[in-house]
């Protein structure tokens, strides 16, 4: 996958398929947004990284429709969404996922994803218990394949280890052919080797799929994105390419207390 050689700028260029303007959220006492600005344009991978209590969730929340703003405006490819819930959202072409997976523990691997088809679909959620649809139950397996699964179809989610359950949701996602794709922390719990298959997996996204990830893996955020938001105590620090977020010093102080190394 080609990455442009450099970020691209807000305000400039084409409308942005996430658009976030002067967003504040407050939590009784809490500020935990300062006015956020944020551009995602198409195809992007932005990764927003922060330690804890940077608000990165908290604005990832936000886009995601699950935490409504007391000021500002979120704009998804045109459409006003700050005061729409998570459920408008697929409508518009968005999937996300969550940092625990929430795949149906009862069901197996290829269930869960035929759901997920035929949920986008729009078509009756039990036609998966009798369906002699020959195409969606092709197109399972190939979602099953381009997530590792392939050889645990028949597995019942709630029996797969960790790692497993994270390739699922992803796979989940993808069968909803999104637009945007917003995923909290997917390394979260796993192993080198797990991590390596995310990021092998996030790179062979079509490059017109927009991503956008919260994560606390900065080797991981590093090699996925093409531009990196710094969060912290609720404002956004600085944004930049990875080379140029690594050397900064802002980065280096707000995570280690010095300076950037010579």
């Amino acid at each position: 996958m080609a990455h442009p050689s450099a970020a691209p700028s807000e305000r400039d260029g084409p409308t942005p398929v996430v658009r976030v303007r002067a967003v504040t959220v407050a939590f009784g006492g809490l500020l935990a947004l300062r006015g956020i600005d944020l551009d995602i344009a198409r195809g992007e991978r932005l990764a927003i990284i922060g330690p804890n209590g940077a608000g990165k969730s908290t604005l990832f929340n936000v886009i995601a429709g699950d935490v409504t703003p007391g000021e500002g405006s979120v704009v998804i490819k045109g459409v006003e969404c700050v005061h729409r819930p998570s459920r408008y959202r697929p409508r518009l072409g968005v999937a996300r996922t969550y940092q625990k997976a929430r795949a149906l523990a009862g069901l197996t691997v290829r269930e869960n994803i035929y759901l997920a088809l035929t949920g986008h679909r729009g078509r009756h959620l039990a036609l998966w218990r009798s369906s002699t649809d020959r195409r969606t139950d092709e197109e399972a397996a190939e979602v099953a394949d381009r997530v590792w699964l392939s050889g645990q179809l028949d597995a019942v989610a709630g029996e797969l280890a960790h790692g497993q359950q994270r390739q699922l949701e992803l796979g989940m996602a993808i069968a909803t052919r999104p637009d945007v794709m917003l995923l909290d922390e997917p390394a979260s719990g796993l192993s080198r080797g797990e991590r390596e298959r995310l990021v092998e997996l996030l790179e062979s996204f079509d490059e017109d799929l927009t991503l956008l990830l919260i994560e606390h893996d900065m080797d991981v955020a590093f090699r996925v994105a093409h531009r990196v938001v710094v969060m912290a105590d609720g404002e956004r620090v600085t944004a930049g390419t990875p080379a140029q977020v690594r050397s900064d010093p802002r980065v280096h102080r707000i995570y280690l207390g010095t300076e950037a190394p010579s």
